[in-house]
């Protein structure tokens, strides 16, 4: 981590482990004070989410300080993947790109409201939230 050469992927992947470790070690003690089975399961669900991000940071950094090289199965290379690919885009596909999201973005956030015990809502929240970030970077690129 303290080489010139080191990722910056890995860096913001360290910065990203202490705050999932953080959030998990809160997690874990908010658990005994629940009151209800709903915050429970939503203390619950938080905990392990964030001691499975932990986890697999943890799995990334090991296996680059062994090998010298990113494993790759942290979401976050995908996310860099995307977004190098909008920075590529030209102002045109941009624009379209905007349009697409926004519209994507509306029909996502309604279908979750009409149907929040779906079986894909849980795939759509997460769709809704890589969006946001998506249209978020193109709405930087385009000095919106």
């Amino acid at each position: 981590m303290r080489q010139s050469n080191c990722p910056p992927e890995l860096k913001i992947l360290r910065t990203d482990m202490n705050a999932a470790y953080d959030a998990y070690k809160q997690g874990h003690d908010s658990l005994f004070s629940a009151k209800t089975n709903d915050q429970v399961y939503d203390q619950a669900r938080a905990t392990v989410e964030n001691y499975l991000n932990n986890r697999l940071i943890w799995e990334e950094l090991n296996h680059y300080k062994k090998q010298g090289q990113i494993l790759g199965r942290h979401p976050i290379f995908d996310w860099m993947r995307r977004v190098d690919e909008i920075r590529r885009l030209k102002i045109g596909d941009l624009v379209n790109l905007k349009i697409r999201l926004e519209n994507n973005l509306i029909r996502n956030r309604a279908a979750v409201r009409r149907s929040p015990n779906h079986p894909e809502t849980g795939k759509r929240k997460d769709r809704i939230i890589q969006m946001q970030g998506e249209l978020s970077e193109v709405n930087r690129l385009l000095n919106i």
